[in-house]
């Protein structure tokens, strides 16, 4: 299985689980989740790309609000995966003498996340 094949599946995972606890909870009805459901099936499914899911996602959020904290979950583990990427460049340009290269990358990773964090 590809690694979005096994993202999807882990978020159509999520997803199910927020749904059962809300109908466990009433925040929803067996209607409701069956539009959902119909919905999620739908989006999953048309998602081939990284860029789709993040899409999907954002949709479902806004047409029900119980997904936002997938919305925020999905950004920190793509942030992650970033500053991941970016360690790995430092490090390899350290290994190749570049310590100015490898600082300014450093930095500028630093200052998108300040600049994110006051937006």
């Amino acid at each position: 299985m590809d690694q979005l094949s096994e993202e999807k599946k882990k978020l159509e995972e999520a997803i199910v689980d927020i749904m059962i606890r809300a109908l466990e909870q009433e925040e929803i009805s067996e209607f409701k989740m069956s539009q959902m459901s119909a919905f999620v099936l739908d989006g999953i499914d048309a998602a081939k790309t990284q860029q789709e899911v993040k899409v999907f996602l954002q949709t479902l959020a806004e047409r029900w609000e119980l997904f936002k904290p997938l919305v925020f979950l999905e950004e920190a583990k793509m942030q992650e995966k970033i500053d991941d990427e970016v360690a790995q460049g430092v490090l390899i340009l350290l290994e190749h003498g570049k310590i100015e290269n490898a600082i300014k990358l450093a930095k500028s990773v630093t200052h998108k996340q300040e600049q994110n964090q006051i937006n």
